[in-house]
């Protein structure tokens, strides 16, 4: 039952990150038009994209009960908020408030960091763990 719940939180999870995802491509493509915005300091589309990857095969190996997926998951989580101050402090964010901003800010983002911590939490204080012992 609770491998049941595991697997659906970290399928919520990665369809928090899609959302998060595209809403990131659509804030870089309407900033794309703006020279000021293509400076050597904006590097966070690049990491973002990188991450993203990373955190794909991460939720993977989750998903399957890999030890690696286990090893990454909170690495991971640390260096996407380390990432979200750096570029924040280099490049503030300006893109237009609209509808899906909102949605995103708001309510995805918040859930997306509570399906992290219950994902962590679950994996260190739960029978879970025993999972990935053998694998």
């Amino acid at each position: 039952m609770i491998e049941r719940y595991f697997k659906n939180i970290i399928l919520l999870k990665l369809a928090f990150l899609i959302l998060i995802i595209i809403w990131g491509g659509a804030v870089q493509l309407s900033k794309s038009g703006n020279a000021l915005s293509n400076n050597l300091t904006d590097l966070g589309g690049v990491f973002f994209t990188m991450f993203s990857a990373l955190y794909l095969v991460t939720c993977y190996q989750l998903y399957k009960f890999k030890t690696l997926g286990k090893k990454l998951l909170a690495p991971l989580v640390l260096i996407f908020i380390i990432l979200g101050f750096v570029n924040e402090l280099m490049n503030p964010m300006q893109v237009e408030k609209d509808l899906f901003f909102l949605f995103i800010f708001y309510i995805v983002s918040p859930l997306f960091f509570v399906a992290q911590g219950l994902i962590v939490g679950m994996i260190y204080f739960s029978s879970i763990n025993e999972k990935f012992m053998d694998k």
